[in-house]
């Protein structure tokens, strides 16, 4: 189910609200209880069998990290093999659900007819990729002997399971959903209920008011004969989807941060404005952070410690950032977008500490946030194109200055620049605080939040779901 959907908004939403605090007065654990069955029912709500690998990572997730936390006189080789175990398990479903038919290409297997038909068959479990990455993450600090006390299943399964940022993130780590005891923090904070309202809104209005509009607009240029497309075509492009998926993830993870506060669950930032950021490197510290710290966390750091320090760390980071790309997606283009950003990130390392670098850029951040915004732009090329020639073909005229041919609608240029501008004000007025003045302002703030949630209602009809379902 969608948040953005009549029915969640004006049905399922409100009976969370209202239910669970009223539960959690007279007993926590029955509140949890109900607060499970709810994120099941809201997950499995239009295809109930996406519980079924969601069950499969939870259980033997669970099962591996109490034997690894109750069990103190497991041997070393023991605690390796339960980690493996958890570890082939969920990238087992990974690949049987998201990689089978990309394997199958890749390796060019001899499959019957039946097979590969099951295979296009298969739906990808929504949040597949997310749910995952948050088991694993419990199994691997069990093995590390970070959490000292196993969680009940119950509430194990409902850090798992916990709707409000299961399918899209923020990526949940052990310690911001369970307390020193193992028990689910949300059943001692108070709810933020007029923060979360108002993140609630403005994520909502960032969804359906400019994502999926411009979504409408990118979907009709990505369509175009790509080969009669010039220089600014393709910018325009690269641009538009760039700013399309910001908005489209940034709204998820505002509407999931702003349901998890009314429910009583900080979550952490996902999205600092991360156009504004002066390095690629910044930019990745700022879009995404659950997923990006969970990658440098769990990934990077483990590999970093493992292969050799060669030449700024290139061995480590090229892999980390492969893996990263085709997380996104089963398709070796995700690889190669992956590929692209972690060149760009080790560019930035090469040159960072150059004093002539330090002296001409640096010290200008309107130079270096427009660098930074045009190479990150440039590598949304691939994640967006569908096929590699048209990926290649688009890619290629980013850097053909010859032809300045305009092939696409003129709104389309007029409302990327409109929203590019904006996007970057913003940015530049966060460094201001600006965002803590209209927090702090009662009277703004349900300014803001009531023309918010009125533009999306106006625009709800026309609803896309989010990209990152996908994932």
């Amino acid at each position: 189910m969608f948040f953005h959907s009549l029915s969640s908004l004006f049905i399922f939403l409100p009976i969370v609200f209202i239910i669970f605090p009223l539960i959690k007065k007279f007993n926590c654990q029955y509140a949890n209880i109900f607060l499970l069955i709810f994120s099941l029912v809201f997950y499995a709500f239009d295809i109930p069998w996406f519980v079924i690998p969601l069950l499969i990572s939870s259980f033997s997730d669970y099962f591996i990290s109490s034997k690894l936390i109750n069990q103190n006189n497991l041997s070393k080789n023991i605690r390796i093999f339960l980690l493996i175990t958890s570890f082939l398990i969920n990238i087992g479903l990974l690949v049987t659900f998201k990689y089978s038919l990309l394997i199958s290409n890749t390796l060019n297997l001899k499959t019957t007819t039946s097979f590969i038909n099951m295979i296009d068959s298969l739906i990808l479990p929504a949040g597949i990729s997310f749910y995952t990455f948050q088991t694993l993450s419990f199994s691997i600090d069990s093995f590390k002997k970070k959490i000292k006390k196993m969680p009940s299943f119950n509430d194990y399964f409902l850090y798992v399971s916990y709707f409000p940022q299961l399918v899209a993130g923020p990526i949940l780590r052990p310690e911001e959903f369970f307390d020193r005891n193992s028990k689910p923090i949300l059943n001692q904070n108070h709810n933020l209920i007029k923060n979360g309202f108002s993140r609630l809104c403005y994520g909502l209005f960032l969804k359906l008011c400019i994502a999926d509009e411009l979504s409408r607009f990118n979907d009709i240029a990505f369509l175009a004969d790509y080969n009669m497309l010039g220089f600014l075509d393709t910018w325009t492009m690269a641009f538009g989807f760039g700013l399309q998926i910001y908005f489209d993830f940034s709204a998820y993870s505002h509407i999931a941060i702003g349901i998890s506060r009314i429910i009583g669950l900080p979550i952490k930032e996902n999205f600092i404005f991360p156009y504004s950021s002066n390095s690629v490197t910044e930019f990745w510290r700022r879009w995404h952070i659950s997923l990006s710290t969970w990658v440098s966390d769990y990934l990077y750091n483990f590999l970093n410690r493992k292969l050799s320090p060669f030449f700024y760390g290139v061995i480590p980071l090229i892999i980390t950032w492969s893996i990263m790309g085709i997380w996104h997606g089963a398709s070796w283009r995700f690889a190669f977008w992956g590929l692209l950003n972690g060149i760009l990130i080790l560019i930035h390392r090469i040159f960072k500490n150059n004093d002539f670098i330090k002296d001409k850029f640096q010290k200008l951040d309107l130079i270096s946030n427009l660098i930074t915004l045009c190479a990150i732009m440039s590598t949304w090329i691939y994640f967006r194109s569908t096929s590699w020639e048209q990926a290649n073909t688009l890619y290629k005229k980013l850097f053909n200055f010859q032809n300045f041919n305009l092939g696409l609608a003129e709104n389309y240029y007029l409302l990327v620049t409109i929203f590019l501008l904006v996007t970057l004000f913003a940015g530049y007025l966060d460094k201001f605080k600006f965002s803590e003045i209209i927090k702090n302002n009662r009277i703004l703030q349900i300014l803001a939040s009531s023309i918010s949630i009125v533009l999306a209602l106006i625009f709800i009809s026309n609803q896309n779901s989010f990209i990152y379902f996908q994932f």
